[in-house]
């Protein structure tokens, strides 16, 4: 493995897919300092940030992709699969991506074979996990609805959350392209009583949390998302990865890219586990209990 000595300050890209998200940049430094620049003099981080949209990370990665840039890192399958057509020579790292074989994005996950690699995650399986968690929080739920916006979710990642959560519930789909269509999907779904939904894990609901957990919120309907700050914002309950810990891992890729290394070379690790989180006080406005068993499973609750 190459081990140079990189010029300093290296400069990292930074595209951040969403609005406010200051938490990953600090986790991003604190990572940096994890494999030894503590000098933050010796790196300097270009961020952008973008608004949810292809057009803006079209953009923005552009942008970036002209700097002298040494590596450039973002988070969701969206962002790095635009970076991947902006720059074909250098390195990205991505983080919260769905497969990113099936994606595209890498060859294969122990040789990825391009300029990218990084951490992945929010395997299809997890679909199954979200209709149990939602099912135990509002046991009335017999029909979920697949919120997505088609624009910013990767169609093999829509298709195998669809297929595996299809094995276990009756699954229904909508398609949201505004804030207003998100409010319509949560009226249409809130006239079922027996429907709950699954937000899943993209930047568009991301970049519109507080409308999503608003309009769940005063339709009274049942939701589970696939990022833990859905319900630090206000929703009622998420099972997925932990971003901010794959933003800080990603510093262990950065680092050994400077010293040499080639992301063609480096392989993709996946999420090493899942967290549960409940907000009660979400839970007790939707008239839910939740139960014992499933705060004392919780890795966090939100009051």
């Amino acid at each position: 493995m190459p081990n140079k000595q990189p010029h300093l300050p290296v400069r990292i890209g930074v595209l951040l897919p969403v609005p406010g998200n200051d938490r990953f940049l600090a986790l991003l430094r604190d990572g940096l300092r994890d494999v030894g620049w503590v000098d933050e003099g010796a790196f300097s981080l270009e961020v952008r940030q973008a608004d949810g949209t292809v057009a803006a990370f079209w953009r923005l990665g552009s942008e970036l992709a002209a700097l002298p840039i040494d590596v450039m890192v973002t988070a969701s399958t969206a962002a790095a699969t635009i970076l991947a057509q902006v720059t074909t020579t250098k390195p990205i790292v991505f983080v919260g991506t769905f497969d990113p074989v099936a994606a595209g994005l890498v060859a294969s996950l122990d040789y990825p074979g391009r300029n990218l690699t990084g951490i992945a995650g929010f395997q299809a399986d997890i679909a199954a996990k979200w209709v149990s968690h939602l099912k135990e929080i509002a046991p009335g739920i017999t029909r979920l609805v697949i919120l997505s916006n088609p624009a910013s979710v990767s169609p093999a990642a829509l298709a195998g959350w669809k297929t595996v959560a299809s094995q276990v519930a009756e699954i229904g789909e909508v398609h949201v392209d505004t804030v207003n269509d998100i409010k319509r999907a949560a009226a249409d779904v809130a006239r079922d009583t027996r429907a709950g939904m699954i937000v899943v894990p993209h930047t568009f609901p991301f970049a519109n949390r507080s409308a999503v957990v608003e309009a769940m919120a005063k339709h009274r309907v049942p939701a589970i998302y696939g990022i833990a700050e859905m319900v630090r914002s206000g929703g009622l309950v998420s099972y997925g990865q932990d971003l901010g810990t794959q933003w800080r891992m990603s510093a262990v890729y950065i680092d050994k890219i400077v010293r040499g290394a080639s992301p063609r070379d480096l392989p993709v690790q996946y999420a090493a586990q899942y967290a549960l989180a409940i907000n009660k006080g979400a839970a007790t406005a939707l008239g839910l209990a939740v139960p014992k068993a499933m705060i004392e499973r919780a890795d966090e609750v939100v009051e």
